[in-house]
């Protein structure tokens, strides 16, 4: 469930408020993609999601071929040269299983819908996925579950199979490259100390350059479990050490304990819910931002704050084109 635009509070903001998005088709390439939000859009009509035609073409010969722990890769926007790879390389989408429908759609069921397949994934797929990540499944981390679904012609001849597979979107619902296997990789949502995050109207957005208009800025990495060895921390205990650290690491970023306050930015940073603990997530990041001026969002920030820092003083505007789910990401993660 999304929740209404809100700015972070000076202080801290959850990594668990993130994107509800559901893809539709792209071509030949049909991928759903769920996790739970705060601050962006959800979707899944025409319109949103992509071309909004589920099922309107067959999943590529190569998914019906992957097994469990394969890598799949594609550079065009319609998937049309999908491939599968090492998962050393980077690939968009690792398989975690299938799922039949059989059961619960007979012969003559008619067709599901965009809400219905939404349904279908976040019950069938997750559970899949998790088993193949050994139950160890960040819900707020940084990869979501996503599935190939059969085509409209498929059903109508009884392929009743979701190919299930872990996934790494933006906001947007472009994909970002995974290296290596998920059940191996660090899920925690985090990002490069330095690296800018774009703004849509007052929305956290995709990765964008510092110098172009962005919602937040990377100032620092913390391991939380060098500090809590022991079981999870209560969101207390971790408010109480990062609002420290935090400060101290943005100083050293930014070239002094007072520079982001100077230039009208304000330091906060994320803490992790007890699921992401069990699931082994220990990273969070410190970041800088600023709100504007009646307190009703994120301001537009343009200029990195080692640099000549601008701060907007009315929401930056709204990206209203359609989001095209599944679609590479040119700019890194």
């Amino acid at each position: 469930m999304a929740a209404p635009d809100s700015p972070p509070r000076p202080g801290r903001n959850k990594p668990n408020t993130r994107l509800v998005m559901i893809s539709a088709a792209i071509g030949a390439l049909l991928i759903l993609v769920v996790s739970a939000a705060l601050n962006w859009p959800t979707g899944g009509g025409p319109g949103v999601g992509g071309s909004g035609r589920i099922g309107s073409a067959p999943a590529p010969e190569v998914v019906f071929e992957a097994a469990a722990g394969d890598c799949l890769n594609w550079t065009e926007p319609d998937a049309a040269d999908i491939r599968k790879v090492t998962c050393n390389e980077p690939h968009l989408f690792q398989v975690t299983g299938s799922a039949e429908l059989g059961q619960e759609f007979g012969p003559d069921a008619p067709f599901p819908g965009t809400e219905q397949w939404q349904q279908l994934k976040q019950q069938h797929c997750t559970e899949v996925s998790k088993q193949f990540l050994s139950n160890r499944f960040d819900p707020h981390g940084r990869f979501n579950v996503g599935a190939f679904t059969p085509s409209e012609e498929g059903w109508g001849n009884a392929d009743r199979t979701l190919h299930c597979g872990i996934q790494q979107p933006g906001p947007s619902g472009k994909l970002y490259p995974i290296t290596g296997s998920a059940a191996n990789t660090d899920q925690s949502n985090v990002y490069p100390v330095g690296r800018c995050l774009g703004i849509n109207g007052t929305a956290v957005w995709d990765p964008v350059d510092c110098a172009r208009p962005h919602a937040v800025e990377i100032t620092g990495l913390v391991d939380l479990g060098e500090q809590f060895p022991g079981g999870y921390p209560e969101e207390k205990p971790q408010d109480d050490f990062l609002v420290t650290r935090c400060e101290e690491l943005t100083g050293q970023y930014a070239g002094g304990p007072t520079v982001a306050k100077d230039k009208g930015l304000i330091v906060y940073w994320d803490t992790l819910a007890p699921e992401s603990w069990e699931a082994g997530s220990r990273q969070v990041n410190c970041k800088v931002s600023a709100q504007l001026p009646d307190g009703s969002g994120l301001a537009p920030v343009t200029g990195g704050v080692k640099g000549q820092v601008q701060v907007g003083k009315e929401p930056a505007p709204k990206d209203t084109a359609p989001i095209e789910p599944g679609v590479p990401a040119t700019e890194p993660r």
